[in-house]
């Protein structure tokens, strides 16, 4: 290895490589390479959560559907369907984030934990690369109080190759939501829906988020061939976890969903 983002799955290690692709909360991703991070370092233990506190819906995969499902709505956005975790229903406000801190107790998704890591594409060879935001007030300098650096010399750190292992992990989680999302998809198992809030002296309702669930009756009218499919690619304990989350639109008591 000579530089810290390649791995046995050749994660992209190019100085100065381009990445594409939106990373909603990164505001200065930059390919982590042992060149330009050689006098970098990441705070590590409990860091704040202020990165989150203005974005209500987060990203999660299928794979943590049935404990996000106890705290939060989970919904499917736009043309890829991509599920998310509704945590607030006003443009600007996570109601889980506070003065930085995240509610106790409450269930922290992935994307959130990966932060201030992730993996992005290289403009020209679409290869995987470890990035870190600039901008999270955990990146500082060799040195720093409470850090560890990403490398040591051309070598990566435990930290790095930790955070390697987190996004690759993340990415196969993507990948098996994906297969999800194809299967509900293909059964025609969804509906949309539309988050509303009704407006102050009787005004008329504003609209939040138009988003898509899983409709129950529909799952109730797959014949046995298609449910079965259902269970063989260990779909339903996360259809079961969306559906039930649903639930949680009452939890963040301002507004509910409606047909």
């Amino acid at each position: 290895m000579t530089s810290a983002t390649k791995t046995k799955k050749q994660h992209a290690e190019v100085q100065g490589a381009q990445v594409n692709g939106a990373m909603p909360l990164y505001v200065v991703p930059q390919a982590v390479h042992s060149v330009t991070h050689r006098e970098v370092s990441v705070r590590t233990g409990e860091g704040t959560f202020a990165f989150a506190e203005k974005t209500p819906i987060i990203e999660v995969t299928v794979d943590e559907f049935e404990r996000a499902a106890l705290d939060f709505p989970i919904v499917f956005v736009g043309e890829s369907l991509q599920p998310f975790a509704v945590m607030g229903l006003e443009a600007d406000r996570n109601q889980f984030v506070s003065a930085g801190s995240y509610r106790p107790g409450a269930y922290v998704p992935a994307y959130l934990r990966r932060y201030p890591f992730v993996f992005a594409r290289d403009e020209g060879s679409e290869a995987l690369i470890l990035c870190l935001d600039h901008a999270s007030e955990r990146v500082g300098k060799a040195g720093d109080a409470e850090a560890m650096p990403l490398f040591d010399g051309e070598e990566p750190t435990a930290l790095t190759r930790q955070a390697i292992q987190f996004c690759e992990n993340y990415e196969a989680a993507r990948a098996r939501t994906s297969v999800l999302i194809g299967l509900l998809r293909e059964l025609d198992l969804l509906e949309a829906r539309q988050a509303t809030r009704e407006g102050a002296d009787g005004e008329g309702a504003t609209l939040l988020l138009e988003y898509q669930t899983i409709d129950a009756a529909k799952l109730d009218a797959l014949d046995a061939d298609a449910f079965q499919r259902l269970r063989s690619a260990g779909a339903l304990p996360a259809i079961y976890a969306q559906l039930a989350s649903q639930a949680n639109w009452q939890v963040l008591a301002v507004t509910r969903p409606t047909a």
